[in-house]
């Protein structure tokens, strides 16, 4: 599994409900929100907000968390990231992440034979993944869109790229971080990938689960 797994992403919605968000699940409201819990403990927040501007759909995703030992702050990680949809086609990707100091950024853009992707490690540049091109089927691991199941995945922290392997066991009804339940689909990925991603009967973004240096749990604030 890969060591730096923590990602986000998103995509944009108006007042206005253009006709091509009908095509993506963008949340009614404009924003998808979660409590982020390790080992039981809340750590921080993980969240998406939309926006519209014609044809173009922005997300900017915003993950925020800190894990404590006896109340002493002991890891940070924040990462913000930006996608760009046109017509409903994913053209770009910029995020930035503070891991505990060290300071990361993942770029992709949309060309003719994929999507172009850079990757900067302030701290060590010569620890910048190299720059490559991503297949045409590529999506962010952002996880508010169900379509990134059905082919390859670009990480944003990492600026890896790997195709999706997953396994659907069944439908649960998970808490919420509201104190209700939702009912949602289990996605099992594996590979490069391990972990467990949720999504509801209109095929929003419901929980995610894994395991990395403790387990990670997602509840949805609705």
């Amino acid at each position: 599994m890969e060591r730096r797994l923590f990602i986000a992403g998103a995509a944009a919605l108006g007042l206005a409900r253009p006709a091509f968000a009908d095509a993506l699940p963008v949340p009614p409201g404009g924003r998808v929100a979660f409590k982020v819990f390790r080992n039981g403990a809340e750590v921080g927040t993980h969240d998406v907000t939309f926006s519209s501007d014609g044809d173009s759909l922005t997300g900017i995703t915003n993950f925020n968390f800190i894990v404590t030992i006896a109340s002493i702050p002991v890891y940070r990680y924040t990462l913000t990231a930006t996608e760009i949809w046109s017509g409903g086609v994913f053209q770009s990707l910029a995020s930035k992440v503070n891991n505990n100091g060290t300071m990361l950024e993942v770029h992709a853009h949309k060309t003719a034979g994929g999507y172009d992707v850079t990757d900067i490690n302030h701290n060590d540049p010569s620890k910048s993944y190299p720059e490559y091109t991503a297949p045409p089927d590529t999506l962010p691991l952002s996880y508010w869109n169900k379509a990134m199941l059905n082919g390859t995945v670009l990480n944003l922290d990492t600026a890896h790229s790997y195709p999706v392997i997953k396994t659907s066991p069944g439908w649960n009804s998970l808490p919420t971080a509201n104190g209700a339940n939702l009912v949602a689909q289990r996605f099992d990925l594996t590979g490069k990938l391990r972990l467990s991603v949720w999504y509801d009967q209109m095929n929003q973004w419901s929980g995610l689960q894994f395991s990395l240096h403790g387990n990670w749990n997602y509840e949805k604030i609705v």
